[in-house]
């Protein structure tokens, strides 16, 4: 099976053989490489007419969901330096549901 891909801006990530990797960028500090049993991800708001951060870290709970995951799930989370509008958030919400039935975990 070939690897699942996402690009958005500056952010690339791939799911190959159960590993979740961030690979850095322009303007990412850091990769991020993790399990799928126990990936976190979410697109933050804080006010409704700004761009979100990502968020992607390592969940408490491996039935925690795997995107759309609450704050206080994680265990360890990094924002990531995208800044994603509204508008956008429906190409994450896609990217990430195939990867949680590649893991066999849920999306909020």
């Amino acid at each position: 099976m070939d690897p699942l891909t996402f690009d958005y801006e500056n952010l690339h990530v791939r799911v190959d053989r159960g590993v979740f990797e961030l690979f850095p960028l322009d303007g990412i500090e850091h990769g991020f490489r993790v399990p799928l049993s126990w990936l976190g991800a979410l697109v933050h708001y804080k006010k409704p007419d700004t761009p979100g951060e990502l968020i992607l870290g390592v969940v408490r709970d491996p039935h925690a969901a795997l995107y759309g995951t609450e704050r206080l799930a994680f265990r360890y989370r990094s924002t990531q330096v995208v800044r994603v509008p509204k508008s956008d958030e429906p190409l994450f919400r896609a990217y990430f549901t195939e990867v949680a039935a590649l893991a066999d975990r849920r999306v909020v």
